[in-house]
């Protein structure tokens, strides 16, 4: 007869307890952040510093002889733009690929009498030269995470990897007769007015990134990276001693610097 009453009232606590429960309000759900997603696309920009054309220049700027002048600027920090990708199939180990677009310029201006030997009949020329290159570069990397992907927490990431370059090289050299004023369109050996070249350049490229996710979805990224790569431009001439003529020169162009960038990433 106790164990029947103990049993009643025990089952009574547990009915009052379940119907208690059953008539709490509902809590407002906690916005979900979740897990960060393995696959991440970035969009950057920045700029590329370091690269050099001084091979050529020095070349060109060498044959303007006293008492003519020249003024020159080699390649400059130009404006870089990067889309990036990232794959981890692992916390700590990802792969990236990334597509990088950077507009560099080497200038010059300056006078000069087109011939190699002094000749008074031929006029003293000014002359504004450009070199202008677009560089499209494609690296693949591996990364490694030093921490586990978070949101509100920054997550650094160290790698390294091969690229491939794909420079437009333009140069264009306009030349005014400085008498007249006037255009002087006549051609001058060895250096051609407005010419271009693609090239493929291969290369390697060291990386080092932060990423912090504000959400499970959204994040912000920051990299920088040092990049070895140059390539050759052929569209030049100097003058042949022994052939008492002009042959094709070939002026190498170093890529060779580093990248700085900032942008946002989308996991998904």
């Amino acid at each position: 007869m106790i164990r029947l009453r103990l049993a009643l009232v025990m089952g009574a606590m547990l009915s009052l307890y379940a119907s208690a429960a059953s008539a709490e309000p509902i809590l407002a759900a906690h916005k979900y952040t979740g897990p960060i997603p393995q696959n991440a696309l970035s969009i950057r920009i920045g700029v590329l510093g370091g690269a050099t054309n001084h091979v050529m220049r020095d070349y060109l700027d060498g044959r303007v002889q006293d008492p003519f002048q020249v003024s020159s600027q080699d390649l400059q920090t130009s404006l870089a733009v990067d889309v990036n990708y990232i794959h981890k199939p692992h916390p700590k180990f990802g792969f990236r690929l990334n597509g990088s677009a950077a507009f560099l310029k080497y200038t010059s201006d300056g006078d000069f009498i087109p011939q190699v030997e002094a000749d008074s009949l031929l006029p003293q020329l000014k002359y504004n030269r450009e070199f202008k290159v677009d560089l499209f570069t494609v690296e693949a990397s591996g990364i490694y995470f030093f921490s586990d992907a978070s949101v509100k927490e920054f997550q650094p990431y160290l790698g390294g990897g091969f690229s491939l370059g794909f420079p437009h090289q333009q140069f264009t050299e306009t030349r005014t007769d400085v008498d007249t004023g006037q255009p002087y369109t006549e051609p001058v050996a060895g250096r051609p007015s407005d010419v271009s070249q693609w090239s493929v350049s291969p290369g390697a490229h060291l990386v080092g990134g932060l990423l912090y996710y504000f959400t499970n979805r959204w994040g912000m990224s920051a990299e920088g990276r040092v990049q070895i790569m140059e390539s050759r431009f052929e569209q030049l001439q100097a003058p042949d001693p022994e052939q008492g003529d002009f042959e094709n020169v070939s002026f190498v162009v170093k890529y060779t610097g580093f990248y700085m960038s900032l942008g946002v990433t989308y996991g998904f």
